[in-house]
Parts: C-alpha cells; sequence; structure tokens
C-alpha cells in the first residue's frame, strides 16, 4: 500500500510541475508580445514625425502630393462569391462484375474501347449449365411426343383423361425448367449496361471470377457534375437559384458561367460541419473526366443598389477604416464602415453618399483631415 501512495505522490508533484512550467512559459511569451507592440507603436509614432518633417521640407513632394485624381461613386449592383474546390463525378461510373462464378472463358473488350449497351464484355464458362440443357432437350422433346399422341388417342376416344394429364405435366415442367436454366446460363455472359469507355480491364482470359470480381471499369462522360463540401456557414447565403461559375485549373478552358446548383445536400458531416452542394457540367466542356479537380465560384450574397468601392481608395492604416471625399476642391477624411469584399472592391455600409467624388490616386501624404488639392 505504500508502495502505491508513493507513486501517486510522485504523480501528483510531476504534474503540477508540468503545469508550472506551462503557466511560466506563457508569462513569459505574453510578456515578449507586450514589448513588441509598445516598440511597433514607438516606431509607427516616429515614423509619422519623420514623414510630416520631410513633407514640410520638401515643397516638390508636396506639390506631387497635392497633385490627386477621383472617381465618382454611384449605386450599383454587388455580388459576392466564395470559392471551394471539388471534383467531377461521372453520373455513370461503374465497375461489372458478373453475377456466377467460373473460369473467364472471353474477354471481348479492351482498354479504351468506346462501346455500346448491350455489348458483350465477357463470357464465364458454362459448359456445365449447357450440358444439362441439352439433356433436358431431349427429355423435353420425348415428353412432347408422348403428349402429342396421348392427346390424339383422348381425341379419338381410346386414351383416359388421366393419361393425357399427365403426359402434359411432364412436358410442362421439363418446358419450364429449361427456361430456368436459359436465365441462368445467361448470367454467365456479362454485358454493357450503358453506351460509354472501357477505362479499365481487371482480369485476364483464363482466370477464375468469383460472383463480385470486378471485369471492367465503364464510363460515360454524357453526363458529369461537380461535387464539394462547403462550411455550413454558407448555407444561410445560398439556394437553388445561386449563380455559380466553373473553373478548371489544370486545363486550358475559360470559366464556365453562368450555372445554377444542381443540389444542397440535406445533411451536414458531424465531423469537418460541411454539407455538399453539386452543379452539373455542361456536356460542350471538354477535357473533363472524372475525379478532375475543380473549383466552384457560388454567389452568397447580392445587392442592386451597393455602394461598392475599389478597396485601394480606403485607408486602413488607422484606427478607423476612412476615404477621402472631394468636396469644395478639398480632401476631407471620411471614416466608413465597412462591408463585404470581392474581388478588388468593398462595400461601404455608411460615411458616404450615392455621388461622391473620392480621391483614388495621391493618397500618399494626406494625412490631415483638411488637405487642398488639386483634382487632375
Amino acid at each position: 500500500m505504500k508502495k502505491y501512495i508513493v507513486i501517486l505522490t510522485i504523480l501528483s508533484v510531476s504534474l503540477f510541475q508540468s503545469c508550472g512550467e506551462a503557466a511560466e512559459g506563457m508569462e513569459k511569451l505574453k510578456g515578449e508580445r507586450k514589448t513588441i507592440v509598445t516598440e511597433l507603436s514607438t516606431f509607427q509614432t516616429r515614423l509619422d514625425d519623420l514623414d510630416e518633417q520631410i513633407a514640410a521640407l520638401d515643397t516638390t513632394e508636396i506639390e506631387e502630393v497635392k497633385k490627386v485624381s477621383a472617381i465618382t461613386i454611384n449605386e450599383e449592383v454587388f455580388e459576392h462569391y466564395f470559392e471551394i474546390q471539388g471534383s467531377v463525378k461521372a453520373d455513370k461510373n461503374v465497375i461489372l462484375v458478373p453475377e456466377v462464378g467460373g473460369l473467364i472463358s472471353e474477354i471481348s473488350v479492351h482498354e479504351g474501347e468506346q462501346i455500346l449497351k448491350g455489348s458483350i464484355v465477357a463470357k464465364i464458362n458454362s459448359d456445365v449449365v449447357s450440358s444439362n440443357m441439352k439433356e433436358l432437350e431431349e427429355q423435353r422433346d420425348l415428353a412432347k411426343y408422348m403428349y402429342d399422341k396421348q392427346q390424339s388417342l383422348y381425341d379419338k376416344g381410346v386414351g383416359t383423361e388421366l393419361a393425357l394429364k399427365q403426359t402434359e405435366g411432364q412436358f410442362r415442367t421439363l418446358e419450364q425448367t429449361i427456361k430456368s436454366l436459359q436465365t441462368q446460363q445467361g448470367k454467365f455472359v456479362v454485358r454493357a449496361p450503358f453506351d460509354g469507355y472501357v477505362e479499365q480491364v481487371f482480369p485476364v482470359q483464363g482466370e477464375m471470377a468469383g460472383p463480385a470480381s470486378p471485369i471492367i471499369r465503364l464510363i460515360a462522360l454524357d453526363k458529369m457534375s461537380v461535387k464539394a463540401d462547403i462550411s455550413e456557414s454558407y448555407l444561410r447565403g445560398i439556394n437553388m437559384n445561386s449563380a455559380a461559375q466553373l473553373r478548371f485549373p489544370s486545363l486550358d478552358l475559360d470559366p464556365i458561367v453562368g450555372l445554377k446548383l444542381k443540389r444542397i445536400g440535406k445533411f451536414v458531416n458531424p465531423v469537418n460541419r460541411t454539407i455538399t452542394v453539386e452543379i452539373d457540367v455542361p456536356n460542350k466542356a471538354e477535357g473533363i473526366v472524372p475525379n478532375l479537380m475543380s473549383v466552384l465560384r457560388i454567389r452568397d450574397y447580392v445587392d442592386s443598389s451597393a455602394l461598392a468601392v475599389p478597396t485601394s481608395v480606403i485607408r486602413k492604416d488607422v484606427e478607423v477604416p476612412s476615404v477621402y471625399i472631394i468636396k469644395n476642391g478639398k480632401a476631407i477624411r471620411t471614416e466608413v464602415v465597412l462591408g463585404r469584399s470581392s474581388g478588388d472592391y468593398t462595400v461601404i455600409e455608411s460615411g458616404i453618399s450615392n455621388g461622391d467624388q473620392l480621391v483614388d490616386k495621391g493618397l500618399r501624404g494626406l494625412k490631415k483631415d483638411i488637405e487642398e488639392i488639386k483634382v487632375d
């Protein structure tokens, strides 16, 4: 018992030491971070002072800075897209397997070959079934002869009805057995279920094949789609009418635009919190094959009257984002509230109005709230 107490004591001391070392290391890192932030603030303040001193002494630079250009902001349609990586899936991409096992007596196709629906792909040896069927066919022919004789005698009033029924039953039973064997014999032949390309042939002639052994992979490229898993956070912004685009980085193709979502999944993966979306690939697209990587661009937001400005005109090096509005020949720095960004444009939620002129070139040096400027 004392031995266990000593072990537990050692474990407790080790755990306490580990926690203490972790806490000490965290405090040290926080202290270093605080020091760096303080130094950065000091350097930024000094840099701003130097810029103002240089601007005051260099009259040439002042004249250059004060020459700016402006753009007029008008309400327009703004669309936001997000991109996600997906892969191409073929609706008809199957591995053909035989229904029965046996020796592969024939493989009728080659890899890369295009075959039609119903074409024979492979044959499994069915000699036993064929032999049984030949024997049954002989018995059937004899039963048919006996049945015809009994029918003739019965018609002449010589035979009995019981004898007629017995011979008829034997004939019908053999005929039904042969039909069953014919159906079974058909399972020894593997046929193509649709038109397509033979992508891969798995066995060779002479091998044994089981009831679930793969024979070939058959692919049809007439109907394909792209599937991707997106974060569940995008669900609130998309629906079946959401505009979408497709891009294939590996191919020298222009992006395919003007598409719509085909399917939005009804199940969120609990492991990575994603949901599946799917979009059809137009048949006119060439060079696209299953499992090819694709980039989906899906629209999740649209505003028909947004004030979108080039992101480059927004100053973000201050505490609150701002832009310079030109009024009466002066550039007035105005704080703004930013909305969504897409590409090189950002929506301004508040701070500017329809028709305002914003400085887009010559922002360097405009540090005061009001600067007299010359608009080119």
